[in-house]
């Protein structure tokens, strides 16, 4: 797996679940809010990543820029 997820960047918005074309990045945690913001704790499941660059490119991209290749 050539790609990583710096937790101390995530935002925990989950926008790299929804857009990721291999279903590679996974929902460990999903945390509620009081104000009703859901919070994602996500990981790369290295068994389903097949390292398509796609978390990192340019038409899309995380917020935090917390994924990064290794």
């Amino acid at each position: 797996m050539a790609y990583k997820i710096d937790v101390k960047k995530c935002l925990k918005c989950g926008l790299c679940v929804t857009d990721c074309p291999e279903g590679a990045i996974v929902v460990d945690d999903t945390v509620t809010e009081d104000d009703g913001l859901t919070l994602y704790t996500v990981r790369i499941d290295p068994d389903k990543c097949t390292d398509c660059g796609v978390c990192v490119s340019h038409e899309w991209w995380c917020p935090a820029q917390a994924i990064y290749k290794v």
